[in-house]
């Protein structure tokens, strides 16, 4: 009783501090995990008085003695009735249930722990808390930064990337996590402002000015993001039956492709991702590799689960190879700057380098937005069409 008690008052003087704070965001915005999230930070800071002082104290001891003082110091926030409330209410928040992809008693550990360290954490994530911790007092910008988002231009623009129709406007559930970006499900749309925002600016800038980045930044990727919602059911119907995975495994990687490109189309690609997304030397590596692994897979050379490794790897680690021969190609002699946006910019993975290549040509054609449209019910047209708009043979796909 006592418990339940505390977190409805707590979620009262939650929401009560923020309208009288903040400037409140358009009312489909969920904000719930940001603003029990700072209180969080600011119970646990309050809770744990010098905690700099006792930081440097557990510094001077061996490692052995280290966990042991940190397991007390975590062991004493995660007994107390005020932190503990607010972490079951965080955890139990909607948003937390799209993002999370650790164990929870983990998180609840790790987010116990603060301020100390990140006991029990494999992941980055204790590490990106305890550094939002640290910087708890510039992410109240946050705040202003969400409610000068307009949401009805994100929605202006994916329907421009869907089939007619009326279509109801996600939820947008805000979350500071650090290990997701943003990404549709149901009716929902869940964003991790770090992870989309934060750390696609240089570090030293990741905790500045956070009330003045650019609304148009987060539209353009609730757009992305609402088109995939919007597109679901005609892209992704339930009708459809495999009689093998080839097929399957085929399918999905076509309409992933459609998917991804079109949703594309809603956060064009600029800059230095623009340059990666449209370097035909990545292109061409991908066309092949397509032709390889979808052959393999139609020949029955090669398992799923390796057809799945593949796929996976494709979105990571085989890009790193191609930032670096881009770097070599394109900058011989080095440039610090385009190295540095290296590290933040979204890799060439294979589904979003030819989603976008494919669609943004057939969309260029005469009649091709009509084309790019009717993909979302007939993706396997995708090939044909693409072909159609370019004339270099090593541009094209023979599958």
């Amino acid at each position: 009783m006592i418990r339940k008690t505390v977190i409805c008052c707590l979620t009262i003087v939650f929401f009560a501090a923020a309208a009288a704070t903040q400037n409140l965001p358009d009312q489909r915005s969920d904000v719930t995990a940001l603003t029990l999230l700072l209180r969080l930070y600011d119970t646990i800071a309050a809770k744990n008085p010098g905690y700099d002082d006792t930081l440097k104290e557990i510094a001077a001891l061996d490692s052995q003695k280290q966990e042991a003082r940190l397991t007390v110091l975590a062991g004493r926030n995660s007994h107390d009735v005020q932190i503990t409330a607010l972490i079951d209410t965080l955890m139990a928040s909607p948003v937390y249930k799209m993002f999370r992809r650790i164990d929870p008693e983990v998180h609840r550990r790790l987010l116990a722990a603060l301020p100390y360290g990140t006991i029990g954490d494999t992941s980055e994530i204790g590490q990106i808390q305890l550094e939002l911790f640290r910087h708890r007092k510039s992410l109240a910008a946050l705040f202003k930064t969400v409610s000068a988002v307009n949401i009805d231009q994100a929605v202006s623009v994916a329907k421009r990337w869907a089939p007619p129709g009326d279509y109801r406007t996600p939820s947008i559930r805000y979350i500071l996590y650090g290990s997701n970006d943003a990404y549709a499900r149901d009716s929902a749309v869940g964003f991790d402002l770090y992870r989309v925002i934060m750390t696609k600016r240089l570090a030293p800038d990741w905790y500045n000015k956070l009330d003045s980045i650019p609304p148009a930044e987060i539209e353009a990727v609730l757009a992305h993001e609402f088109q995939h919602v919007f597109a679901h059911s005609f892209l992704w119907p339930m009708t459809n039956y495999f009689d093998t995975w080839q097929k399957q495994w085929e399918d999905f990687i076509l309409r992933q492709t459609v998917s991804e490109g079109v949703a594309t189309a809603c956060d064009p690609p600029s800059g230095l991702k623009k340059a990666l997304f449209e370097d035909t030397v990545i292109v061409e590596f991908w066309l092949r590799e397509f032709e390889r692994v979808v052959g393999l897979v139609r020949r029955d050379q090669i398992t799923g689960d390796s057809a799945d490794a593949w796929l996976a790897r494709s979105a990571f680690y085989a890009t790193l190879p191609l930032l670096d021969d881009y770097m070599k190609r394109t900058y011989p002699a080095g440039n610090p700057r385009v190295a540095a946006e290296m590290q933040i910019t979204d890799h060439p993975s294979s589904i979003y380098v030819l989603g976008w290549w494919m669609i943004s040509h057939i969309d260029a054609t005469p009649g091709g937005h009509d084309l790019v449209i009717e993909l979302l019910t007939e993706p396997h047209k995708l090939f044909d069409l693409y072909n159609a708009t370019v004339t270099d043979p090593k541009l094209k796909i023979a599958l």
